[in-house]
């Protein structure tokens, strides 16, 4: 990476918190073009239109979230520019703690699984040695079309160098639990609903003189904070990590789903790949309006999302969706609703 991109890149955490919309203020990235390409007046928001029945989210009023962080188990609990996330327990073991909330209104829950860097001795190959795929657009194939009978990405064995990737052990573990490997946590991602449109976004780039914001929640958490090849004056993160989401909608006609982020994002609908933008990359968009996938109205579909962070030293992570949620995710086979 040159110096020019990496300073680009390199966000620090200041956060200031406002009622409706949490602003955020971090002091390496000036850059004020939308996520959408627009410039830095008007809608910030890279989905038009209300679609559906409208997005599952926090409005902006946080009454309407049932508790926020979700209980005293959660650390992290960081405001972005939309939403907020949080780190709930480690869950290495496969044990999911019981749902006890009445309602999980305006929330996701997810896992992230923290890994070594390849750089680092007993680091994962595929994490931090990847070359960059930004100009290319990311790496297509990566994955196979469809998803595994398992709920997980199945490798596809990508012939383009720019994957970074290695072999299929290796891969597995991307989204496995893996003893020694990867050590597993729940995370919990507030969205906030603007025009029928829900988000969370901690991102760069969000346009609409909103400030930056970035998405770690493994700080000081896993195997820890890493400040290989971090530029001058950036703080160091716990970097080198992916993000699993699963939940259900049910499809009404209209709905949008978009992603913008880095590294590897791939996003499937009633498991079948709908977005690919797979390599290390910096923040690249993928969007799909489900009336294309042929889909029956009035019926619930699963919605599976995984990310990838695989390289200092930023991190971005925004989902604008207009899809109602059946659930507030799906962990371990546990449905939190």
């Amino acid at each position: 990476m040159s110096m020019n991109r990496a300073r680009l890149k390199c966000c620090s955490s200041i956060l200031i918190s406002c009622v409706a919309i949490p602003a955020v203020i971090y002091g390496c990235s000036s850059s004020k073009n939308g996520v959408d390409g627009s410039g830095g007046s008007g809608s910030s928001y890279i989905v038009t239109g209300a679609g559906g029945t409208g997005a599952t989210g926090d409005s902006g009023n946080t009454s309407s979230v049932t508790a926020w962080p979700p209980s005293s188990d959660y650390t992290n609990v960081t405001n972005v520019t939309y939403g907020a996330y949080a780190l709930g327990p480690n869950i290495s073991s496969g044990n999911v703690p019981a749902n006890t909330a009445t309602t999980c209104s305006g929330l996701l829950f997810g896992v992230v699984r923290d890994f070594k860097m390849g750089t680092t001795p007993g680091g994962h190959p595929d994490f931090e040695t990847a070359p960059d795929s930004t100009q290319q657009g990311g790496v297509k194939g990566i994955v196979a079309a469809t998803l595994g009978a398992d709920g997980k990405p199945v490798f596809a064995f990508p012939t383009d160098a720019l994957a970074g990737t290695h072999t299929q052990a290796d891969f597995d573990e991307w989204y496995h639990d893996t003893a020694g490997v990867n050590m597993t946590y729940i995370v919990a991602l507030k969205l906030t609903t603007n025009n029928g449109i829900s988000t969370f976004s901690a991102s760069i780039n969000n346009g609409g003189g909103l400030a930056d914001s970035s998405f770690f929640p493994l700080d000081n958490a896993g195997f820890g904070n890493q400040t290989q090849y971090l530029p001058q004056g950036c703080p160091n993160h716990n970097f080198s990590f992916t993000t699993e989401i699963h939940t259900s909608f049910t499809y009404n006609g209209g709905e949008v789903f978009t992603f913008k982020g880095d590294d590897d994002v791939w996003v499937f609908i009633n498991k079948k790949l709908v977005i690919d933008l797979g390599g290390r990359h910096s923040q690249l968009t993928g969007s799909v309006s489900l009336d294309s996938l042929g889909l029956t109205k009035g019926s619930v579909y699963d919605l599976a999302v995984f990310n990838a962070e695989r390289h200092t030293v930023q991190s971005n992570f925004r989902i604008d969706t207009t899809l109602a949620y059946s659930n507030c995710g799906v962990v371990n086979g546990v449905t939190i609703n």
